[in-house]
């Protein structure tokens, strides 16, 4: 009688610890969602890039001013509480990269490429316009190495290479139909691009050869990021979530969301990715497993980056923006 009392007692203490551990994983998405708040608006418009430089530095663009003022750029010193209108262009702005607190580029429709090298006061323009190109993706290695990668109507796959800090840029043929939606490198020589039907794409010769990587998806991949140790992650319709370890192959993980993922950005080992009706996602095991985090804006989310794990922006639809703190 003794033993099976005992025996009962240690069933009931075992039932005990698997609902604790239970309940532990349905609570953490809502621990990590304390985390992201809503941000201020950034004026009106839809913006498609942001980019932070560090924990107070940062700036984002997008849409075409419908009173015809041209595609605005803003800048944030204080990591995204507030934001200030600093310039305009004249075409829509779907990629901004800053390699210093100076230096940095916007690159969008029709192709066009401009540069600062006062923090964004004044912009040069760097390629001249180009009816039917647009530019998704710009990225610098350092202040003079760097790539932009798009689609052109009619002609497929866009990709441009540069080795003087954007004075002059080189088309690259990469004899693909697809068009690219993000493009980065882990160094002066290894990189990747990703678009439509699932491309994947990568380099070993600093861009001047491409060749296609095995694995993926048959959907369109509109974000790429690489962490620091190496692992890769792509993101796309439909919840896709892809991994690679060494970027010549490429497995589909489960996101837990079928909702389009528009961008993705990786700081240590923990990714972030967010989407389609403020969808957001994280990974702290290299993009393994993911956790989709309670909403903080139903509005479409288009770009994030980190400026650590646990600091970075996201914005999106009208001005939406939400901070990770």
């Amino acid at each position: 009688m003794n033993h099976q009392i005992l025996n009962g007692s240690k069933l009931f203490v075992i039932f005990l610890l698997l609902a604790f551990v239970s309940c532990a994983k349905e609570i953490s998405p809502s621990a990590d969602a304390a985390r992201w708040v809503a941000g201020s608006s950034i004026g009106k418009l839809d913006l498609l890039a942001v980019d932070l430089i560090d924990d107070k530095t940062g700036w984002a663009a997008g849409d075409i001013d419908p009173m015809g003022k041209g595609g605005a750029i803003y800048a944030t010193s204080d990591g995204g509480a507030s934001w200030q209108p600093i310039a305009t262009t004249p075409e829509v702005l779907a990629s901004i990269f800053f390699i210093s607190p100076q230096r940095g580029w916007v690159a969008g429709y029709a192709g066009r490429i401009e540069r600062t090298d006062d923090g964004g006061r004044t912009w040069k323009a760097q390629r001249v316009e180009r009816q039917g190109e647009v530019i998704n993706s710009i990225f610098f290695i350092d202040e003079n190495k760097g790539w932009a990668a798009g689609g052109a109507a009619g002609a497929g796959g866009l990709m441009l290479r540069t080795t003087d800090g954007g004075e002059t840029w080189e088309q690259i043929e990469t004899d693909r139909v697809e068009s690219f939606w993000a493009i980065r490198f882990a160094t002066h020589d290894r990189g990747w691009a990703v678009g439509e039907d699932g491309i994947i794409i990568g380099t070993a010769d600093g861009g001047q050869t491409w060749m296609k990587q095995s694995g993926g998806t048959s959907r369109a991949l509109f974000g790429l990021a690489l962490s620091p140790s190496g692992i890769m992650a792509a993101v796309g319709e439909a919840g896709t979530v892809l991994r690679s370890e060494d970027g010549a192959n490429w497995s589909r993980v489960e996101s837990g969301t079928t909702e389009a993922i528009n961008a993705i950005a990786a700081s240590g080992d923990v990714f972030w990715a967010v989407g389609a009706h403020g969808v957001t996602l994280e990974s702290r095991d290299g993009g393994r497993g993911w956790v989709t985090i309670n909403t903080v804006s139903s509005r479409d989310l288009s770009a994030i980056d980190l400026a650590t794990p646990a600091r970075g922006v996201a914005v999106g639809g009208r001005g939406a923006s939400q901070l990770l703190q």
